[in-house]
């Protein structure tokens, strides 16, 4: 009976500390700097509802990519991402703008938002640690800043 006991408490510790880094992680965060400039560099947001937004970084004025949507779940030190669907630049023309870009001062001008959804469903996983200030993770070591709640 003891053991049994343990074991269920142990669970539950488990269970609370995985849904607390699915807490912390709600929020922007952004790679580089937690200083918000004009534009975010590669960037996730995650929602309460299990929901995931990963935008490249806005500096590349080429980039028709404007995001990578999905669910994402803890499990462990894991991060698991299902990309569902992208949003992404259709048409449109390139300028050489007065901004300097990571293109550059490419960009493109004039396109369609469009809603691309991602027919084949495959599971994406990294490794996931949480900074002790709760304000900074790595993922596959590369770093994020918390930007916003």
């Amino acid at each position: 009976m003891k053991k049994i006991t343990l074991f269920v408490c142990a669970c539950t510790v488990v269970n609370v500390t995985f849904g607390q880094v699915t807490k912390i992680l709600i929020g922007k965060w952004q790679t580089e700097s937690a200083e918000v400039t004009s534009m975010y560099h590669d960037s996730y947001q995650f929602f309460k509802d299990g929901k995931f937004a990963f935008k490249p970084d806005e500096y590349n004025g080429l980039n028709r990519i404007i995001s990578i949507n999905g669910t994402y779940k803890v499990k462990g030190d894991t991060l698991f991402l299902i990309p569902l669907f992208t949003e992404e630049i259709v048409g449109g023309h390139f300028i050489r703008s007065e901004s300097t870009t990571l293109s550059d001062t490419w960009e493109i001008i004039g396109g369609q938002e469009k809603k691309v959804l991602i027919n084949k469903k495959d599971k994406q996983s990294g490794v996931l640690k949480i900074g002790i200030d709760n304000k900074e993770f790595t993922l596959d070591d590369r770093k994020f800043y918390k930007v916003s709640s």
